[in-house]
């Protein structure tokens, strides 16, 4: 039995558990989600933010009833509006708790081109790429055609000599970079900010599809998106033999990231 009591909102299966919901009482609406793809069932109140109440709720056959203290005639329960749901929505990346779906969409092209360049067919072409871009570094960066770009003697032999100070020396490249010429910004951030993304990533943050950290239980998932707009309840795979999925807080959860290096 999987129990929810009414006036303490205390959760029991095989003696009280630690989490607790909302209290309800007469009047209250309670809807009770029973997902059985995550083994997980949940409750909310009066229409609100669904709740995590069981996990691993394995069973053949699940009914649902409802227990009284008494048996007062005025005391009554409704069980209605069943609905049967076969596919579940599609999660949404979470955003502004996770990352937002264009953030989503260049992780993952990184990731791919990151697992594509373990391959040995793939990998001097990757690096060749990479080289050759970085490489555009340097020629983009020198004199413009309009000469403003260019650093004088004297400017570098006082870039020197304040090189310790910061924000002096801050705002002397600040200034050189507004003289970079349209032109030259632009390939830089179509060549060459690319190879930097493949490199150092895009956001290391959460994110769906990414790996992550079950912070309770030192598990980890993978996490395949938030249930609708809004809200904080994650659903996770389980990076284990059985890929299990099961819906927890954003907030328990930290980022995975990875060191990825090229020849």
């Amino acid at each position: 039995m999987w129990l929810y009591r009414a006036y303490s909102g205390n959760l029991y299966h095989g003696g009280e558990l630690v989490r607790t919901l909302p209290s309800f009482t007469q009047g209250d609406t309670i809807t009770c989600i029973l997902d059985t793809e995550a083994h997980t069932v949940s409750f909310a109140k009066n229409d609100k933010e669904p709740k995590l109440a069981f996990e691993s709720v394995v069973a053949n056959e699940l009914y649902p009833c409802v227990l009284f203290y008494s048996s007062n005639p005025g005391e009554k329960v409704a069980l209605s509006d069943l609905q049967m749901r076969g596919m579940p929505s599609s999660l949404l990346p979470g955003d502004p708790l996770c990352s937002p779906r264009a953030t989503v969409l260049l992780e993952s092209t990184v990731h791919l081109l990151r697992r594509l360049h373990q391959c040995d067919q793939w990998s001097p072409h990757i690096n060749q790429y990479i080289h050759t871009h970085l490489e555009l570094i340097g020629p983009l960066l020198r004199e413009d055609n309009s000469g403003n770009f260019s650093l004088s003697a004297s400017h570098n032999e006082k870039e020197e000599n304040d090189k310790d100070l910061t924000g002096d020396h801050t705002k002397d490249v600040l200034s050189h970079c507004r003289c970079l010429s349209e032109a030259k910004l632009a390939a830089l951030c179509t060549e060459v900010w690319p190879v930097f993304a493949l490199i150092g990533g895009v956001d290391g943050g959460l994110r769906a599809g990414g790996l992550c950290l079950h912070k309770p239980s030192g598990r980890r998932a993978i996490l395949l998106g938030i249930l609708k707009e809004g809200s904080s309840l994650a659903k996770l795979q389980w990076e284990e033999a059985d890929l299990s999925v099961s819906y927890s807080e954003v907030q328990g959860m930290g980022e995975l990231g990875c060191i990825w290096k090229t020849e």
